[in-house]
């Protein structure tokens, strides 16, 4: 990109347009007059920048702004963070929001700089096949429910294509981070961004629970949004598994403080799900990872408390408060909230109208664009949510329903190939910070799974951001650790043909 402004008559004429610009909106809009060269002076400075840092830098602010979609706060309050989280997230009078529009564009960059042979960004390493193919089958499932919903079916294209498209962006994230990280060595940065982001949200949240919803008497049931309960199993996990993997007394402080602070945000976000989510992980990583001194010591204080384990079940699910709060949340999982006056709940009678929908086209579902079919009527929420008939909360049924058991597994297969991945790259990695990276990347597929089984997972931004980033973590790891071997050497290896250990450079 410099080279090609460096061009004496490309340069002149895109000066001679700039001029132009500037001197109509004097004379026209004279408050935005300098937006054409700030933002000439902001392109130039991007196209000078690595992609490492741009893809850092985009990832940050997403997991950083107020996630607008989803409504934070329950539209009581607007945080400071809520005007970027509505340019990146929505854009207002465009097609495509702005994340969409900046992950395409350092795509292009990408592709410019490889075709003019620039050498600002070094190769990245392959992703590992497996993913590949089952990125590129999500693709081929997602037109093919387009074509069999809207073409065939007759379905409503406006609702098909939010139907699917943080899961359409999903393998372009893969593709962006996968060519912006360099590998294992920069888990770290992504887990102090991914940190950074929790803080936020968490003081963010207790700042309008305490400050503003209390003090006004406004009733709330989250703080920020239902979708931070990923970015917050996430936190903790990285939190929780650096020292787990490395267990120092500098760890273990630090896993202390960030712990209180994220739990904090989860306690004023109230999102049940984020707990199973992190209880879920923990589970995981516990029968993943080896025999350490550590899982020694837990699996030892476990087995003296299980046997107390029933009489604290019993007596908390007869009274689920204080100490006994943790079975009040699993017991309102299990019973739901209206059982007891013999009443289903709203999510049980939409679980119920998405199943028989799904049955009535098992193999290949409905296709995108299309209700499903309300066999018990539901409340009518429309004044809130108008297509809420198109978007069930338990989203893999929602899948199931669209796509039948065809379609499903064409959208669900990446995950399972995901988890492989990481499992077994965790195992053939040496360096605690890389195998923290393996449980880390369990745990986010994790609430995923649960997300999307529990609210609308699939549909989520962050959710979508932080799945995209564990596959790309999971596949550098897996490749780097030849946990899934490639034919492409990896650098160090082009840079010292005798060393055959995988490390990078």
């Amino acid at each position: 990109m410099e080279a090609f402004l460096s061009r004496t008559p490309v340069f002149m004429a895109l000066l001679v347009l700039l001029g132009l610009a500037t001197l109509g909106l004097l004379v026209v809009a004279p408050a935005i007059a300098p937006v054409p060269v700030v933002g000439a002076a902001f392109l130039w400075w991007v196209c000078r920048q690595p992609l490492r840092t741009l893809t850092l830098a985009l990832f940050a602010l997403a997991v950083t702004v107020d996630l607008v979609p989803e409504v934070p706060y329950e539209g009581h309050w607007q945080s400071p963070l809520y005007f970027p989280g509505k340019l990146l997230f929505t854009m207002p009078g465009m097609s495509l929001p702005l994340l969409d529009i900046a992950m395409l564009g350092l795509l292009g960059l990408m592709a410019y700089r490889r075709a003019t042979g620039i050498k600002l960004d070094p190769l990245p390493t392959p992703l590992a096949k497996p993913l590949v193919v089952t990125l590129l089958v999500l693709v081929a499932t997602i037109v093919w429910l387009q074509v069999w919903g809207i073409n065939i079916n007759g379905g409503v294209s406006r609702v098909a294509r939010a139907q699917f498209h943080q899961m359409l962006v999903l393998p372009v994230m893969v593709m962006l981070f996968n060519a912006a990280l360099r590998g294992p060595e920069d888990f770290r940065t992504i887990g102090r961004i991914i940190l950074g982001g929790c803080f936020t949200k968490a003081l963010l949240g207790a700042w309008f629970i305490v400050a503003i919803a209390r003090p006004r008497g406004l009733y709330h049931e989250y703080a920020t949004t239902h979708s931070d309960s990923v970015l917050y199993v996430t936190g903790l996990g990285v939190a929780i598994y650096s020292y787990f993997e490395e267990p120092k007394r500098k760890n273990f402080w630090r896993m202390v403080g960030v712990c209180a602070v994220i739990l904090m945000g989860m306690h004023y976000n109230d999102r049940r799900l984020a707990y199973v989510s992190f209880t879920l992980g923990l589970i995981c990583a516990y029968v993943v990872s080896p025999w350490s001194w550590v899982k020694r010591y837990l699996s030892r204080a476990g087995m003296l408390l299980l046997p107390f384990f029933p009489l604290y079940l019993t007596v908390g699910w007869q009274n689920p408060t204080g100490i006994f709060g943790i079975v009040g949340i699993f017991k309102s999982l299990v019973e739901g909230e209206n059982l007891a006056k013999g009443q289903l709940d709203y999510r049980d009678i939409e679980n119920i109208n998405v199943v028989h929908t799904w049955e009535r086209s098992p193999l290949f579902g409905t296709g995108w664009g299309h209700p499903f079919i309300e066999l018990i009527e539901l409340p009518d929420i429309s004044h809130a949510f108008a297509d809420y008939l198109y978007f069930p909360h338990n989203s893999v049924l929602g899948m199931l329903s669209a796509g039948g058991v065809v379609g499903f597994s064409g959208l669900w297969m990446w995950i399972p190939v995901g988890i492989f991945l990481a499992a077994r790259a965790y195992h053939r990695a040496h360096e605690p910070e890389y195998r923290a990276g393996g449980l880390v990347a369990l745990s986010v597929f994790v609430a995923y799974i649960n997300q999307c089984f529990g609210d609308m997972g699939n549909i989520s931004w962050l959710a979508t951001l932080l799945v995209a980033m564990a596959l790309t973590c999971a596949s550098k790891l897996a490749i780097y650790t030849r946990a899934w071997p490639t034919a492409q050497p990896l650098r160090d290896e082009v840079s010292n043909p005798g060393n055959s250990g995988g490390e990078f450079a």
